[in-house]
């Protein structure tokens, strides 16, 4: 039996997964830049994890959806404490070995008008926090890099992986055996299903998501907001 466990640590979402009795986590949360407390979500994250049976006997791979510090932050001291290795695309490995302030202020790239004027008002606040963010930061080297369409049941998960760029260039998603998608940063789930408020290349993140609906995708499990049924997109 397959399960997964939304991990809602205010702001951003991880996932458990669980089969056979072994876990693998799909991304460790990390600041997010309107975060009213600066806070990194660590001790957040691993009260869920023991309150879902989750132990370093147990963790079998740390999975990243995409390198971005709000979802990678937290990999490096999971991996010291708890033994599993870290997996992600290859396509996103400078922004967890290597960022700089300014790679990741090339990410703030708005669909909306709206936003973009916010981001013009906002650009010098905005970079303060994500300096103070990337002097935090736990750089590392992740153990292993995941392929399009590479499965996890060496790991004790069914799985597949599709490489989806557009929010980063090495976004992926994770298709379980119950056809959950767990979306990362593609999708969001506030208040209603949408794509992501902001992405390095919408053009490319429009192609990624028409290649989601030829999956069957039942469920979108999204890296901020609530989980919703694919039919909800719109």
């Amino acid at each position: 039996m397959q399960e997964v466990f939304r991990i809602d640590l205010n702001g951003v979402n991880s996932y458990l997964g669980k089969q056979d009795g072994n876990y693998i986590l799909f991304d460790t949360g990390g600041h997010m830049v309107l975060d009213k407390q600066f806070d990194n979500r660590y001790g957040a994250l691993k009260t869920q994890l023991k309150a879902h049976g989750c132990t370093p006997d147990n963790l079998k791979l740390i999975v990243l959806t995409h390198g971005d510090n709000d979802h990678a932050a937290n990999a490096s001291a999971l991996r010291r404490e708890f033994g599993a290795k870290i997996a992600m695309h290859e396509n996103d490995r400078a922004l967890v070995e290597n960022p700089n302030i300014d790679m990741l202020m090339k990410t703030f790239n708005f669909q909306s008008v709206m936003l973009k004027l916010v981001l013009l008002i906002m650009k010098n606040q905005i970079r303060k926090i994500t300096v103070k963010t990337l002097d935090e930061y736990e750089r590392f080297k992740p153990d292993i890099f995941l392929k399009d369409g590479e499965n996890l049941n060496k790991y004790g998960f069914d799985a597949k992986i599709y490489h989806l760029p557009g929010h980063t260039n090495g976004s992926i998603a994770i298709l379980t055996s119950n056809n959950e998608l767990i979306a990362g940063d593609i999708f969001m789930g506030n208040k209603k299903p949408e794509i992501a408020m902001l992405a390095y290349d919408y053009n490319i993140l429009k192609d990624s998501i028409k290649k989601i609906k030829t999956l069957g995708v039942k469920t979108v499990l999204p890296g901020h907001g609530n989980p919703f049924k694919m039919n909800q997109f719109k």
